[in-house]
């Protein structure tokens, strides 16, 4: 009982400290002022009265003359000269200095770094010497924020290096795999290399768009537009010499940026079911569509092959790499793979980045 009454009479208390607190510094030196020279204003009222109560007995006439009436408001305006010295005191050597700094502190929260307090004057050495020690830190951090920025410039030129020569290694692995296929002793091991040379050759490709691409996310994003078609042409290409058809690959993708950990499966997923779509082609021509489209906060991968059409031909080639291949790749996504039988493709949902 005793413990909440005490914080019921602290609140009031409390309330009226923060009220005060949000005053503006010009009314509480306006109060202080006020309150401290009260008791001089009292004496000087006072003292005008008793000067006229004086001039009174003494047989003044009713129209006081003007050297009469200022030496009875006299102390009147003595009192608030007083009061007019202290404020132009308290204006110049507190209130105006702290407001200017805290304008121009203002001015470098909001980004002006160039901000500085010292080439300004200011008539308390107090003052000055807080100035000078904000002059100081901003000198300091603008130091740092330079080899920030000058270490971030570096990483990012090594990380592109990186990935450059990732690319390039993959293209040397890639091209020894093309080599060893063409001297391969029948055409099953020739078709095992080419398989392996377009998934080498879609991780080069992802590589490169790793740090070519020129995304908001900077290296962490990939430009899935270009990586699909890049990756087409590539397809286009390696298919129409493993299986010995016409393949045309038609990328739909819209402008969509991807993270590089989903820029990976998505290549191998395009990668294995148009490969796939080819086999079950031949030796007939393959058409293949990629579409990428965005639909509410995430992006759906649709590859539309006529091979597609029917039966589910990872479903029942389990056992096959290309199926352990997808699977992998779609549990990578944490999204199913979606087979639509009579539209003849393979759809999978995958998250996209914050922008």
């Amino acid at each position: 009982m005793n413990s909440e009454t005490t914080r019921t009479t602290a609140r009031p208390a409390i309330e009226s400290r923060a009220l005060l607190r949000d005053w503006p510094l010009t009314a509480k030196v306006m109060v202080a002022l006020a309150l401290t020279l009260m008791l001089p204003g009292i004496v000087a009222v006072g003292a005008a009265l008793r000067n006229y109560n004086n001039a009174v007995a003494h047989g003044a006439s009713a129209t006081l003359g003007a050297s009469q009436a200022l030496m009875i408001a006299a102390p009147i305006l003595m009192w608030f000269g007083a009061l007019a010295i202290g404020w132009i005191v308290a204006s110049y050597l507190i209130v105006r200095p702290l407001t200017r700094m805290q304008l121009m502190l203002e001015s470098y929260v909001h980004g002006d770094k160039q901000v500085r307090l010292g080439g300004h004057y200011f008539f308390s050495r107090e003052v000055a010497a807080l100035a000078a020690a904000f002059d100081s830190l901003a000198d300091d951090s603008a130091v740092h924020d330079a080899e920030l920025t000058a270490s971030l410039v570096e990483q990012k030129r090594l990380t592109r290096e990186v990935h450059h020569r990732v690319k390039n290694n993959l293209q040397i692995v890639s091209s020894l795999l093309s080599i060893q296929s063409r001297d391969a002793a029948n055409a099953e091991v020739a078709h095992a290399y080419a398989v392996v040379q377009a998934r080498v050759a879609a991780l080069a490709i992802v590589h490169r768009w790793m740090y070519e691409s020129d995304a908001p996310g900077g290296s962490q994003s990939v430009d899935l537009k270009a990586l699909t078609t890049d990756l087409a042409a590539g397809l286009e290409q390696s298919l129409a010499v493993s299986e010995q058809i016409n393949v045309s690959i038609v990328p739909a993708v819209e402008r969509l940026y991807v993270s590089q950990d989903t820029a990976v499966p998505l290549a191998f997923l395009i990668t294995e079911l148009i490969s796939c779509a080819a086999r079950v082609a031949a030796p007939d021509a393959l058409e293949a569509t990629v579409l990428a489209s965005q639909r509410d906060g995430r992006a759906v991968l649709t590859i539309t092959a006529s091979g597609f059409v029917g039966d589910d031909i990872l479903a029942t080639g389990r056992n096959h790499p290309s199926s352990r291949i997808v699977g992998g790749m779609a549990r990578q996504l944490r999204t199913p793979l979606v087979h639509d039988p009579v539209a003849g493709s393979y759809a999978i949902a995958f998250a996209l980045p914050a922008q």
